[in-house]
C-alpha cells in the first residue's frame, strides 16, 4: 500500500482533486492523506461537505490581503512539518497554483516523488496568466509523474524534453467532478428545487449569459473594457447577465465604476426589479455554479476550469483573455477568444448570439478535455510508476482499464 498526500489550497484545486481522492480512498492499493492549505476555506467547505472529504491537515493560511510570498512561506513551513512527521510515497498536486508549486518544491526537498495532475498547460507567456504560467512550469521541473489532460498538453511537455516514460494523457479530472455533480443534482429533487428557487429572479423569456472575470492580468483597463461591453450587451431585450463577482477589491471597484446603478445585487435587498438586466451576486459555490452553467445560454469567462467544463454541458464559451493555455477548446470549436476592447467584444458576442449556425456549432462540439474517467486512469498510472520495478505494471494498466498502452504512455 502506497501513501499519497494530496495538497491543495484553492477551490479549483479542490474540485479537480476531489474525484481522485474519492476513488483513491476506495482503492486498496493506497493510503490517502489530504492537506488543505486553508487559502479558500469558506469556498472549499461546501465542497468537502458535498463530496464527503475531511482533510487530515489544515495549514490555516487564510488571511485578508495576503501576498503570494505570504502564501508561499506558509505552505512551505506547514508542509515541511507534515512530511517530517509522516511517511509519504508521493505528494499529489494539481494545476498551476502557488500552493501546488510550493507543495511540489517541499516534496522535492524531502526527496518524495511528485505527481502533477493537469500537467503540460502552456500559454507561452511567463507573465500571462500570472503567476500561474510560472507555477505550472516550475512544478513540471520537479515532478516525477506528469498527468497531461490532453494530447496538446503532452506535446508541450515532450517539447520541453521531459522523459517520455513519465508523461501520460489521462483526460481532465474536472470533467469527472462535473459528471458526478450533475448525477447528484439530477437524482436529488431537494437540490433541484433549492437551486431553481434561489435563482427564480431570472427571466425565463430571456437568454441568461453567465459571466466570470477575475484574472490579475486583466485588472484595470482590460477588465473595464470587458464590463463596458457587457453593459452594452445588456441593452438587448432578449438577454440578461448573471455575474458572480470575484471578491478581489479591484474587480469590485471596476464593476462599481462601469455598471453603477444599472446593475442590481441579488444578495443585498429584498426587492429584485424584474426589469433589471445585469444581476450581480457573491461568488457561487461549485455545485450551484454547475446548475447555473447548465441553465445558461452562453458563458463569458476568463476561468480555466469553466473553459474545460462548459463544453460537456453544450454551452458556447467566449474566453475574455488575450491568450489561453487551453487551445484545445478553440481548435475543437467549443470556445472563442473575445477581445478585451468594448467594440470588438460586443461584435464577437453579438455574432455568436445572433448567428444560429455559429451558436449550434459551438454548443455541439465535442469536449476535448475528457470523458469523466480521468481519475481511474490516474490511479492506475500512479500505481505503475510507484512500482516501476515491476515489469508488469504498465501491462496491468492497459488490461484492467481496457485502453491500449499507446493511449496511456507516449
Amino acid at each position: 500500500m502506497k501513501t499519497l498526500l494530496f495538497v491543495f489550497g484553492t477551490r479549483p484545486e479542490a474540485i479537480k482533486t476531489a474525484p481522485v481522492i474519492l476513488k483513491a480512498q476506495k482503492d486498496p492499493r493506497y493510503r490517502v492523506l489530504v492537506c488543505s492549505t486553508g487559502q479558500h476555506r469558506e469556498m472549499i467547505r461546501p465542497l468537502f461537505d458535498f463530496f464527503g472529504i475531511k482533510p487530515d491537515f489544515d495549514l490555516d493560511l487564510m488571511r485578508p490581503g495576503q501576498s503570494l510570498i505570504d502564501i508561499s512561506t506558509g505552505v512551505m513551513s506547514g508542509l515541511n512539518k507534515i512530511l517530517l512527521e509522516n511517511k509519504v510515497d508521493a505528494v499529489v498536486v494539481q494545476g498551476d497554483t502557488t500552493s501546488g508549486f510550493i507543495g511540489s518544491l517541499v516534496a522535492f526537498y524531502h526527496k518524495v516523488q511528485v505527481v502533477h495532475i493537469e500537467a503540460g498547460l502552456r500559454s507561452g507567456d511567463i507573465l500571462s496568466p500570472f503567476p500561474e504560467e510560472f507555477n505550472r512550469k516550475g512544478t513540471a521541473l520537479i515532478s516525477n509523474v506528469h498527468l497531461a489532460p490532453t494530447e496538446t498538453a503532452k506535446e508541450n511537455l515532450l517539447r520541453e524534453h521531459y522523459p517520455p516514460e513519465s508523461v501520460f494523457v489521462t483526460g481532465n479530472t474536472g470533467i469527472d467532478a462535473l459528471f458526478e455533480v450533475k448525477r447528484k443534482i439530477s437524482s436529488n429533487s431537494v437540490l433541484e428545487n433549492e437551486f431553481s428557487g434561489k435563482y427564480s429572479f431570472l427571466n425565463p423569456h430571456r437568454k441568461m449569459v453567465l459571466v466570470t472575470v477575475h484574472r490579475r492580468e486583466s485588472f484595470g483597463t482590460p477588465m473595464e473594457e470587458v464590463m463596458k461591453g457587457l453593459l452594452e450587451l445588456s441593452k438587448r431585450s432578449d438577454i440578461e447577465l448573471l455575474i458572480p463577482l470575484h471578491m478581489n477589491p479591484q474587480v469590485r471597484a471596476s464593476a462599481a465604476k462601469i455598471f453603477g446603478n444599472q446593475a442590481q445585487w441579488v444578495d443585498k435587498g429584498n426587492f429584485l426589479n424584474p426589469e433589471n438586466k445585469i444581476w450581480l451576486c457573491e461568488p457561487v459555490d461549485y455545485v450551484p455554479f454547475i446548475y447555473l452553467m447548465d441553465r445558461a445560454h452562453m458563458i463569458i469567462t476568463d476561468s480555466g476550469g469553466v473553459q474545460e467544463e462548459a463544453p460537456s454541458l453544450g454551452k458556447p464559451i467566449l474566453v475574455a483573455r488575450e491568450k489561453t493555455e487551453r487551445p484545445e477548446a478553440i481548435v475543437a470549436g467549443t470556445s472563442r477568444l473575445i477581445p478585451l476592447e468594448q467594440r470588438s467584444f460586443v461584435q464577437v458576442a453579438t455574432e455568436v448570439l445572433d448567428t444560429p449556425v455559429i451558436y449550434e456549432r459551438m454548443s455541439q462540439a465535442k469536449n476535448p478535455f475528457g470523458d469523466g474517467r480521468a481519475s481511474e486512469r490516474i490511479l492506475d498510472i500512479v500505481h505503475a510508476r510507484l512500482n516501476a520495478d515491476n515489469p508488469d505494471s504498465e501491462i496491468t494498466i492497459s488490461n484492467r482499464m481496457g485502453y491500449s498502452e499507446q493511449e496511456l504512455t507516449v
